[in-house]
């Protein structure tokens, strides 16, 4: 039995369709792909963010104020998991006042920080400028001289009370109170006679302190 000849508008239609199911094929494999790629942003929702299951953290930004003695004091925005000494780095390091033996004890360069956190690097400013606070009636201080101001006693001074004299740290005034026990200061002139203080430091704190 000859096989019956198909008509062409049929065969037009069979290509057809299966051109259509090709094509939806891909747009269902393309729409799997993008959604894997979807991005949630700071509030949970779809858009600009982070991309999903990424921690909100990884991009959070901290505000940082840095004081003290430090070469640029101000705020300062650094990155989350940023520590004490990148804030001290962006401010500058530490200024030419810094008391390194107080920075050392009291600032622990490796902690994280915080939003919002102070970073105050130490003075030695800091007690000096407390030690002349006090009102106008106040008398002078067991470890100062009598007199108009109030002067730092070399042979009775306690270490804090030397440490806030400009130039002196805790080494100098670990050196200052040895040498006291071994002979008491008759003159101011002392600190540079037995070498305790160079010429610089000894130029800027002499009118500073007293011998009694």
């Amino acid at each position: 039995m000859p096989v019956a000849a198909v008509p062409r508008a049929a065969l037009f239609f069979a290509l057809a369709a299966m051109l259509l199911l090709g094509v939806g094929a891909a747009a269902l494999a393309a729409g799997g792909h993008d959604d894997a790629a979807v991005v949630v942003g700071g509030d949970g929702s779809a858009g600009p963010g982070t991309v999903a299951g990424e921690s909100p953290d990884a991009r959070r930004e901290l505000v940082i104020d840095v004081g003290g003695a430090v070469l640029r004091p101000g705020v300062y925005h650094l990155s989350s998991g940023a520590r004490v000494g990148d804030a001290i780095a962006a401010a500058g390091g530490y200024g030419p006042r810094v008391d390194a033996g107080r920075a050392g004890e009291q600032l622990n360069l490796a902690a994280l920080l915080e939003d919002g956190q102070h970073v105050q690097v130490p003075s030695r400013d800091d007690m000096t400028t407390g030690a002349g606070a006090g009102g106008a009636g106040s008398g002078p201080s067991p470890g100062s001289g009598g007199g108009g101001g109030t002067l730092v006693d070399l042979n009775h001074a306690t270490e804090a009370e030397l440490e806030a004299l400009p130039g002196i740290g805790p080494a100098t005034a670990a050196k200052i109170i040895i040498s006291r026990e071994g002979a008491r200061f008759v003159a101011v002139q002392d600190l540079r006679d037995r070498k305790l203080v160079g010429q610089k430091t000894f130029d800027g704190l002499k009118d500073l302190v007293t011998v009694r």
